[in-house]
């Protein structure tokens, strides 16, 4: 039951992420609260939603097979990539003042 759950809680996360990635891609970065608004460029925006779309699109495909195999050393491989992707786009998030994104 514990991994239905997580599997859905899984599935749902990275959905979500490949949404933005669609926003970022079709609207720009324009759409998040930056007060200097120097630092979105339009090429930037489509740049960081497509990655957002296959990351997201990556960790949807891969953690539905983790979860369902219940491989432990895939899913630690797994949990370290998004944790080294969360440590540092929260560092660099913080050192240019994005403070929304740190949270």
């Amino acid at each position: 039951m514990i991994a239905k759950r997580f599997l859905w809680w899984f599935s749902v996360i990275s959905v979500i992420l490949v949404l933005w990635g669609v926003v970022f891609t079709v609207f720009g970065l324009g759409v998040l609260p930056v007060i200097n608004r120097a630092v979105l460029l339009q090429w930037e925006s489509a740049l960081y939603g497509a990655i957002m779309i296959g990351w997201g699109t990556t960790l949807f495909l891969v953690g539905r097979v983790v979860l369902r195999r219940g491989d432990r050393e895939l899913a630690r491989s797994l949990l370290l990539g998004i944790v080294a992707w969360l440590l540092i786009e929260a560092a660099f998030s913080a050192r240019f003042g994005v403070w929304f994104n740190v949270g």
